[in-house]
């Protein structure tokens, strides 16, 4: 569950904005929450820090939700505010773990300067959908599970039925 009276801030994947259908459902169940939308020609380090920033001023506890690329970029964020001792819940979408899970080559060459090898999880939720089409789901989940084994109690991993955009997503909801 998130918890109660957290802040929830929600980072889209490539192409994605605050009318994504997830933050649509997102927003029903938590009217507060704010999307921290980025345009695929965007600064992003700019993004990146901004946000950190910004969010490193909000009182109440924190939830980042990230979706594909969103997730790599909530994971560097979340990271951030962890070394200056501000926790943060993560919730990860099929998240962009690497480029090399990546089905076809055909990622944004301008972008991968932004992606981060994901490595150090806490307070972490991944939702895996087993029928992605864009991520091999395999590795992904393969990559999770051995993190978990070797880090227990850090993350959560949900694997579901779905494809990368995660459909069912306004039933997982009531989960996290």
């Amino acid at each position: 569950m998130i918890a109660e009276g957290s802040r929830i801030f929600y980072i889209h994947g490539l192409y994605g904005s605050r009318s994504s259908r997830k933050f649509g459902f997102i927003q029903q169940k938590y009217p507060t929450a704010i999307c921290l939308e980025w345009k695929f020609n965007d600064n992003l380090t700019e993004f990146l820090e901004n946000t950190f920033h910004m969010l490193e001023t909000v009182q109440e506890p924190i939830t980042l939700i990230g979706s594909s690329v969103g997730g790599n970029f909530a994971w560097q964020i979340q990271q951030k505010l962890l070394n200056e001792g501000i926790k943060c819940d993560l919730i990860l979408i099929n998240p962009m773990v690497e480029l090399m899970y990546k089905f076809e080559d055909n990622f944004p060459n301008h972008l991968v300067q932004y992606l981060k090898p994901m490595n150090y999880f806490i307070n972490t939720k991944v939702i895996i959908g087993l029928q992605d089409e864009i991520l091999d789901a395999h590795q992904i989940k393969a990559f999770f599970e051995m993190y978990d084994y070797n880090n227990p109690n850090r993350i959560e991993i949900i694997l579901v039925e779905d494809d990368h955009r995660i459909s069912k997503f306004n039933d997982l909801l009531g989960d996290l």
